[in-house]
């Protein structure tokens, strides 16, 4: 699989199912061993994180100020949501009196459908803060949805979705890679994909010293060691300060 090009992910996923089948063919007495226990576990590989400047989001945003589905981008940069997440979300799932909102599963594309598939793990499922900045944007898409609503009459699709086309429907994940693009090409980025903002999100959190542990949560990683791994050079300096901060308190 690694000569085939595939993902450390991937490969990790294929070893984890081959070791379970084949302890359980220990446990029922088919084999005296497991042979996959001679063989390394494949190691997990994380590229850097690519992610913003404020003047660079501020520049994405405006290019993608005139677009469908520019409040969509701004979620993602203001909670960190996965694609599938933000465009899964349905009314039934936002709490604006208690300024959150309750991630239950991801929209993703199935052959011709469009499906909602739950979390894969349970912190996946996790109840997300939103600032007071993020009430009001879904509050204006409340208002506008409303409108649409009413233009569409009996064409409309009543799927609860908070983000949906002008008929109701699911939007298709696609559509807001394509969003992210023109507006990227608008503010001349380069390298920036949907993605990309769920990162600017959880590297400005760190760097304005936020804990792992509650960004780890947040994102909904399934473990905080997979945050550390991807953003743990950002708390580098941290640390650094931390033991300086420990040694003139205890003056050492």
């Amino acid at each position: 699989m690694e000569q085939l090009g595939r993902a450390a992910s991937t490969r990790r996923s294929a070893y984890a199912a081959l070791r379970s089948a084949f302890d359980d063919a220990v446990i029922d007495g088919l084999l005296a061993a497991s042979p996959v226990l001679r063989v390394k576990r494949p190691r997990a590989t994380h590229a850097e994180a690519m992610s913003l400047a404020p003047e660079q989001v501020a520049q994405l945003l405006q290019g993608a100020e005139d677009l469908r589905y520019a409040r969509v981008l701004r979620l993602i940069l203001g909670t960190g949501l996965r694609r599938g997440e933000a465009l899964a979300l349905r009314w039934a799932d936002v709490r604006l009196d208690r300024c959150e909102l309750s991630i239950k599963g991801s929209l993703t594309r199935r052959g011709q459908e469009l499906v909602v598939s739950d979390a894969k793990t349970q912190r996946s499922r996790r109840v997300v803060s939103l600032s007071p900045a993020m009430v009001r944007l879904i509050t204006e898409h409340r208002a506008e949805q409303v409108a649409e609503r009413l233009r569409a009459g009996n064409l409309w699709e009543d799927t609860g979705f908070v983000f949906a086309t002008e008929f109701g429907s699911p939007v298709d994940p696609r559509n807001l890679l394509r969003t992210t693009t023109i507006a990227a090409k608008r503010a001349r980025l380069s390298q920036i994909g949907v993605h990309s903002l769920r990162h600017t999100y959880a590297t400005t959190a760190l760097l304005n010293n936020v804990p792992m542990h509650v960004v780890s949560r947040n994102l909904g990683h399934s473990s905080i060691m997979i945050t550390a791994d991807i953003y743990g050079h950002l708390t580098d300096d941290a640390a650094r300060s931390a033991a300086l901060v420990v040694s003139n308190a205890l003056d050492l």
